[in-house]
């Protein structure tokens, strides 16, 4: 037999969970952060929490860090999001239908993406991945359920061209993450989104590695749109194409720099370069300091919103009170 206090507590918990699922509507289902059973498994990816960093840059006054825990994604990673969008808006129009098989190249995060929910809606998975490989990386995969051909080149370009011959020998779907708008869309609808509401619009900047560069476009395209004041900002390795393209203001210079088409550099304000012990120095520090293991990557970009910190003055952290600084921290690997 239940108590009147328990059962008192329980219609409270059911009153608020039904007011929770009300206001969802607001942001859409793909936001709901008010429904405890799940359809499916795939409903797990996207409402990633923001956690605050206690004592990873304390030492600024009027600067809060958060970190966007993209690492709770199903697979470890936020390319989940991408590998979701892409496959939705392949069947939305057509070029995804049941039975067909989807073509990979290489082995990282989106290639265990794409694998998993390949698995999970039915469609075979075949990943070309580079000869440099390691076995490790090979078995991941195949534990996911690709079928994976190690080839015998490291060409990004010759990868392409076998991948290619295999989507049109098999008749096949082949993501491009760096081409397709459902890249930077998703996260315009959900990952900035959720941004945005969990601060309650106290949002100063958000900073994030480039990767393919939909994330950061999605996001800050969002972000820019609720608050011009939004600071967008990118922290990478001093070679990488979108670290030139920032370094450089010469426009014939930036034209010869390939980016990818789902990347926007005008929404971009600052970029920092980060070293690799500088980035292993702050992942090191979020383990021991914050009890938060994530990938290497992750430390770049803590070094990044570091460094940006210096850089605010008085008058925008008590504009703010306090400056909000989101850290997008897309992995765990």
């Amino acid at each position: 037999m239940i108590d009147p206090i328990s059962k008192g507590i329980d219609d409270f918990g059911n009153s608020l969970l039904q007011a929770l699922n009300n206001v969802q509507g607001i942001f859409g289902k793909e936001l709901s952060v008010a429904k405890p059973i799940k359809d499916n498994v795939l409903q797990l990816i996207g409402n990633t929490p923001l956690i605050r960093l206690n004592q990873i840059g304390s030492e600024y006054s009027g600067v809060q860090f958060y970190l966007k825990a993209e690492f709770l994604n199903p697979t470890g990673s936020a390319k989940d999001r991408t590998a979701i969008a892409m496959v939705l808006d392949a069947e939305k129009r057509g070029k995804l239908k049941k039975g067909m098989p989807i073509i990979l190249t290489g082995a990282r995060s989106s290639s265990v993406s794409f694998t998993w929910i390949g698995k999970v809606k039915g469609y075979p998975v075949y990943c070309l991945v580079p000869l440099t490989t390691s076995p490790e990386r090979v078995q991941l995969l195949r534990s996911y359920g690709a079928d994976v051909t190690v080839t015998n080149t490291s060409d990004p370009i010759k990868l392409a061209e076998l991948a290619d011959e295999k989507a049109k020998k098999l008749g096949g779907y082949l993501p491009d993450e760096l081409e397709n708008p459902a890249n930077p869309n998703f996260h315009f609808k959900t990952t900035g989104p959720e941004i945005w509401r969990d601060l309650q619009g106290k949002v100063g900047a958000v900073i994030s590695a480039p990767g393919s560069g939909g994330a950061i476009t999605g996001i800050g395209r969002y972000l820019k749109s609720q608050d011009r004041r939004v600071k967008v900002i990118i922290a990478g390795k001093q070679n990488s194409p979108f670290m030139e393209y920032g370094k450089t203001d010469n426009p014939k210079e930036r034209e010869r720099i390939k980016l990818p088409a789902v990347y926007d550099p005008k929404l971009i304000d600052h970029y920092f370069h980060v070293t690799k012990d500088e980035a292993l120095h702050l992942q090191a520090d979020l383990y021991e300091k914050e009890g938060i293991f994530a990938g290497l990557t992750t430390g770049t970009v803590i070094t990044g919103a570091l460094r940006f910190s210096e850089t605010l003055s008085d008058v925008e952290k008590n504009e703010r009170n306090p400056f909000n600084i989101v850290i997008l921290s897309p992995d765990r690997d």
